[in-house]
């Protein structure tokens, strides 16, 4: 019996864990396209593309 709780309690941590490092990635993600962004915002339109 007691396998088979410590066996849950580490599949919600792990459950726990997947969602923090999804949110992680999806926070940096956030940030790295802002910056991108916000980069070429600042960039003179050259007419070249």
């Amino acid at each position: 019996m007691r396998g088979m709780e410590a066996n849950q309690s580490h599949e919600e941590d792990n459950q726990e864990n997947i969602k923090m490092n999804i949110k992680q990635f999806i926070e940096a993600t956030r940030q790295y396209l802002f910056d991108m962004t916000s980069a070429q915002a600042s960039m003179p339109a050259t007419g070249n593309r």
